[in-house]
């Protein structure tokens, strides 16, 4: 009992240095897209802190194209009226051609998270830094703790009527597969008739869904501004997450300094960029570094948004369901919060949310899930997420004392076991 409330106390401090790191930072260097200078300078200075507690740290630099995550959403606005048009000339089979590779960028791009119409856009350079603590005796395992510092664009929707997101995403992208079954069923019946290529006047039901698809095209303009040129200040999401990473490397480098450090567990300590844009760092990190630092089994133990401690939950699955993390370390997780007398528990990532960093370790074979400290569904999510509103007033501050506890006990207790 002494030493889990010696524990809270220490947990108690690190969460207020982690808050007033993310104050300072914010106040110097704002919102930080990635691939930016600001977003560079946020990370240096988190390396520095990783120099002052860790055996070793390093700065990562990797290129990326930055508008290539979200680039879909333009490309599908753009390709719809194209498309609609050759339907009312009754060329369904160039429309379906349009909508189908617009529905291949999307589910590649945003739905698996892989890099297809990158070439396209503009490159930048992104930054990643990262900490060693070293075990005290030989290396049997490796625990990866870590967020992200670069921040997201402002998505228009949450801010507008976000009790409407569903309704407008729903809407906008249910009108694009309407179309693009259309096409389909046009261009089966034109090869059936034999009349494919020639112009033909529209049934009088075909004629009452182009009246209906093209009151649509309101939807998909609104869509084409979901990206905000506004960068959120992303206190919450995620730079809270990278200072407890710095904080979490301190509290383990002092504990073995008193003699009662980690026997058996390499600890790396990870702020990672372009989460936003589509998981491209903890990418590059990973395939980089699974050899050269990750030394026995690996588990990631991720964090993100930590705006309400009532609703803490462990993924178990990623990338909108398309990938699947660790059920046995998630539950480990949620045991070591029960223990401390903290609520958590485990749940999927819901489809259309997107994805976390610890898809990408989970994709090389590590042990991984993430914690995530708000509402996540595509009906109920924390209110300033993605919004100019994501400051650091908004931050929990309980949520960031249990995180950093629950971390703490779940790699003293794996370094045991």
């Amino acid at each position: 009992m002494a030493k889990m409330r010696m524990q809270k106390m220490k947990a108690h401090r690190m969460k207020a240095d982690a808050i007033e790191r993310v104050r300072s930072l914010i106040d110097r260097y704002g919102p930080r897209l990635a691939g930016e200078e600001a977003t560079k300078k946020v990370a240096d200075e988190l390396k520095d802190a990783f120099d002052e507690v860790c055996d070793r740290s390093g700065r990562d630099s990797f290129p990326f194209h930055p508008g290539a995550f979200l680039g879909w959403i333009r490309i599908l606005v753009l390709i719809y009226p194209i498309a609609l048009l050759l339907m009312i000339l009754s060329q369904p089979v160039f429309a379906l051609v349009l909508l189908s590779a617009g529905i291949y960028i999307m589910v590649r791009e945003f739905f698996l998270y892989h890099e297809v119409t990158d070439p396209l856009y503009r490159k930048a350079e992104g930054v990643n830094v990262w900490g060693v603590i070293e075990a005290k005796k030989e290396v049997r395992q490796t625990v990866i703790y870590s967020g992200h510092h670069d921040s997201a664009p402002v998505f228009t929707f949450f801010v507008d009527s976000p009790h409407l997101y569903m309704v407008k995403v729903a809407g906008a992208l249910g009108s694009y597969f309407i179309l693009t079954l259309f096409a389909l069923v046009e261009t089966f019946l034109q090869l059936v008739s034999g009349t494919l290529f020639a112009i033909t006047f529209p049934s009088i039901p075909s004629l009452l869904l182009f009246i209906v698809l093209s009151a649509a095209i309101y939807l998909m303009v609104k869509l084409y501004s979901f990206v905000s040129r506004e960068v959120s200040p992303g206190a919450g999401d995620n730079l809270i997450a990278s200072s407890t990473a710095v904080e979490l490397a301190r509290y383990f480098a002092w504990k073995r300094q008193e003699g009662v450090g980690l026997d058996y567990t390499r600890l790396i300590c990870v702020s990672f960029d372009a989460e936003e844009a589509g998981l491209r760092g903890s990418r590059q990190f990973f395939n980089s570094h699974l050899d050269d630092l990750i030394e026995g089994k690996g588990y990631h133990f991720n964090v993100e948004c930590l705006y309400d401690h009532t609703h803490l939950s462990f993924l178990t699955t990623d990338v909108n369901g398309s990938v699947k993390l660790s059920q046995d370390m998630a539950s480990q997780c949620v045991y070591s919060a029960l223990s401390m007398g903290y609520q958590a528990k485990t749940q999927k990532i819901a489809f259309l949310t997107g994805g976390t960093d610890a898809a990408e370790s989970a994709r090389v074979g590590l042990e991984s899930t993430t914690l995530i400290g708000m509402p996540w569904g595509n009906t109920e999510r924390g209110s300033v997420y993605h919004t100019p509103h994501d400051t650091v007033e908004y931050i929990d501050e309980t949520a960031v004392e249990q995180a950093v506890s629950i971390a703490i006990r779940y790699i003293e207790n794996l370094d045991k076991s």
